[in-house]
């Protein structure tokens, strides 16, 4: 999807994920009185396009802004700590920025999950789940994957596509193994972790109190 408004169908409608339909979806709202009273004040309807543009806006909220990173890319020095700037530039020594980049720390492209050492060979029980192939129907986009942004990541276990690692270190582990061809030492991932945890931004919720 190339915008927020074409991506709120796509789970909506998928028969893999909610398996709804637009009718399903606006009679139910319709039935509900809340819903009802709060689309007729601010739409004057219960239709497809009220409910994208309803769900788009609540989208465009879930901003976290301020990361202690970002603050440091504004020229704060204090904003992270020595070990997190270690961490930063092992980040863009060892390749980690060639995925994960721009604004989002990623986000922004697919890549094989085992680009250096074959991931499945070792993990033949998460060998399930195709990827992208599932939607291309092409074998040279077996396993291939979106790579996620890192933004937050220090809160978003469980990691990889299928949830299958617990920890920020295990993955940033597997990662250097996989991806980059590099086997990371303990003080290695330590450092990068210790980076990756600026990447924690202020929750919209702290927003807003922060403007009341």
């Amino acid at each position: 999807a190339s915008t927020l408004a074409e991506q709120v169908s796509g789970p909506l409608l998928d028969p893999r994920e909610m398996a709804a339909s637009w009718t399903h979806i606006e009679t139910s709202l319709r039935a509900d009185a809340e819903y009802a009273q709060a689309f007729e004040q601010a739409y004057g309807a219960i239709d497809r396009h009220s409910i994208t543009d309803a769900l788009v806006s609540y989208l465009q909220t879930l901003l976290t802004p301020n990361a202690p990173f970002d603050r440091y890319l504004r020229g704060e020095a204090a904003a992270i700590d020595a070990d997190a700037r270690r961490g930063y530039e092992l980040f863009k020594s060892h390749g980690c920025a060639s995925c994960h980049q721009g604004v989002g720390v990623g986000g922004n492209l697919f890549q094989r999950l085992g680009v250096i050492a074959d991931y499945y060979a070792d993990h033949p029980t998460n060998a399930a789940d195709t990827g992208r192939q599932r939607i291309t129907g092409r074998e040279e986009d077996r396993h291939v994957f979106k790579v996620p942004s890192l933004r937050n990541v220090a809160l978003t276990a469980p990691y990889l596509h299928d949830g299958s690692v617990a920890q920020l270190p295990d993955v940033v582990r597997i990662m250097g193994r996989y991806q980059l061809g590099r086997p990371l030492t303990d003080e290695e991932i330590h450092l990068i972790v210790a980076f990756l945890n600026p990447l924690t931004g202020e929750l919209p919720a702290a927003q807003l109190a922060a403007h009341q």
